[in-house]
């Protein structure tokens, strides 16, 4: 899978890398800047994949960062990528009520945690104004700190009457080490001096070989670092170091056959078949998971499955993802400090938006690779919207694995126990912290009577903290990397397997 499944961040300051208890012994939360990445998928004219915004601005986030010296003072959050996407050229976008919902549940969330000082980055411009709108919003209404800044005010601008596109092609085409392939769309721009004016499909820049897409990034990354520097010494006493020299990109990125946002648009239409493919959706969550696991955990566990899953498909398989829904509904973690929760309400308003541009695409089969529990009860009924109203063969991706463990594990083990702690040490042994690792179970099934927080005839709502203190629903002290290698590579064979019969099954 792509670099930028998650974050393009430096582990140091991604969010989603910090544990719970971490992240709530911070001491300076006060003075931390949160960035709240804002990234769309668009065929910008450019030739280039439809992630070229994230490729663009995620590269040039994270080289500020280094060079202005602000790891210390700096977290940064997994990107919003369904933002809003009003025009032909725009995909997997939403409409603009929930892109507002998510931004503004995703700042509650922030605040929750403690902290008061945000910072939106925004590469999208048809999202400059709905980004704006939430940064007031959230000065006036929840007294925080709120700034904003986009790419184009860096000199790589997307809109297509922005003077600097070329030089923003220039540098994309940099760091994907990819020439922009002619474009087949032709130019749909009407109405320019009339706001908003109408960009359906914007043309093609002019080519320019003079420019220097090194040069431009590296001219980008230092205004970019200027600006972090100011932004994290207002109001905070904080004296910083000039920044230092801008040094390549952290992260180069490469294009993934079956990543949709990965390819081109007219790659993307010319996919042969796409009746008969299956595309699958990831769905994770930032939440907590107990003092030894990160915060991304279940994001991280989508990665997980796929990268051990699709190398198992054979080559001509029709398979293909979208881009992934890395925010969840956790509103069980709220009491637990690095939580970000999306209402039911947004959640399922992202995944019909995803379903419909798919199905605009051209798809009819979609699976939705969960990750988190608490998703659960939201997704089943929007697949059944899925079939019914969009005429789509919709599912999840579950069912397909039973690890063996013990009867109590098994039955009560269900959030950063045994299963979870396994799978990150095989995969990412240097986000686990076993040191940390606790035994916490919420119900024992030889207790006497049949209610149950989970699986029984009788349950009851709960929240995390009614049932344990660390986070953890489970025993996380017998995890091992060597069980949870053999898990990943016995679950990902039954995963495979389970979507090779989809395929075979598909409708005529």
């Amino acid at each position: 899978m792509s670099s930028l499944w998650i974050a393009n961040a430096d582990p140091a300051t991604a969010w989603a890398h910090q544990t719970w208890s971490g992240l709530s012994a911070r001491p300076d939360k006060d003075r931390t800047l949160v960035v709240l990445p804002v990234h769309g998928f668009a065929d910008h004219g450019f030739g280039l994949p439809l992630n070229t915004e994230e490729t663009v601005g995620s590269s040039v986030l994270r080289g500020a960062i280094t060079s202005a010296n602000t790891q210390a003072h700096v977290l940064v959050l997994p990107p919003l990528r369904l933002a809003a996407a009003p025009y032909a050229h725009t995909h997997f976008g939403v409409d603009t009520e929930t892109a507002l919902d998510a931004l503004n549940e995703i700042i509650a969330g922030v605040k929750a945690s403690g902290f008061t000082r945000i910072l939106f980055f925004n590469t999208s411009p048809w999202n400059g104004e709905i980004v704006a709108t939430v940064a007031l919003d959230a000065r006036v209404t929840c007294n925080l700190r709120t700034y904003v800044i986009s790419t184009a005010g860096l000199g790589l601008g997307f809109h297509p009457a922005d003077a600097n596109r070329p030089r923003t092609q220039a540098v994309a085409s940099h760091l994907l080490h990819r020439t922009p392939a002619p474009t087949s769309a032709p130019a749909d721009v009407r109405d320019t001096d009339f706001r908003p004016g109408y960009f359906n499909q914007p043309a093609a820049p002019a080519p320019d070989a003079a420019l220097n897409g090194a040069q431009l990034f590296t001219e980008a990354t230092s205004r970019l670092a200027d600006l972090l520097v100011e932004i994290v010494a207002h109001d905070t006493g904080l004296t910083l170091p000039p920044p230092s020299a801008v040094t390549a990109p952290a992260v180069v990125v490469t294009a993934q056959s079956r990543e949709l946002s990965a390819l081109t648009a007219d790659e993307l239409a010319a996919l042969p078949d796409k009746a008969r493919a299956l595309v699958i959706i990831p769905t994770g969550a930032i939440e907590q998971h107990g003092h030894h696991l990160p915060l991304g955990t279940d994001a991280l566990l989508g990665r997980i499955w796929l990268d051990h899953t699709l190398p198992k498909l054979s080559p001509d398989a029709r398979v293909f993802i979208a881009p992934p829904l890395t925010y969840g509904k956790s509103t069980e973690h709220s009491d637990f400090c690095g939580t970000i929760s999306l209402s039911a309400r947004t959640l399922r308003r992202q995944l019909l938006a995803l379903a419909a541009n798919l199905k605009a695409l051209g798809f009819r089969q979609i699976a939705v690779l969960n990750t988190h529990g608490g998703n659960s009860a939201v997704i089943v009924p929007v697949l059944r919207e899925m079939q019914t109203t969009l005429g789509l063969r919709a599912g999840m991706l579950s069912g397909h694995y039973r690890a063996s463990q013990s009867p109590q594990e098994s039955a009560f083990g269900f959030h950063a126990g045994e299963w979870e702690t396994s799978l990150l040490l095989a995969a990412t042994p240097s986000l686990v912290h076993m040191d940390r690792a606790v035994c916490e179970y919420p119900a024992r099934i030889d207790s006497p009577g049949s209610l149950r927080p989970e699986s029984a005839a009788a349950v009851f709502a709960w929240k995390t903290s009614d049932l344990s203190q660390s986070g953890v629903l489970g025993d996380a002290t017998l995890a091992t990397p060597e069980k949870g290698a053999r898990w990943l590579d016995e679950a990902s064979t039954a995963l495979a397997r389970k979507i090779e019969s989809l395929l075979n099954s598909a409708p005529l």
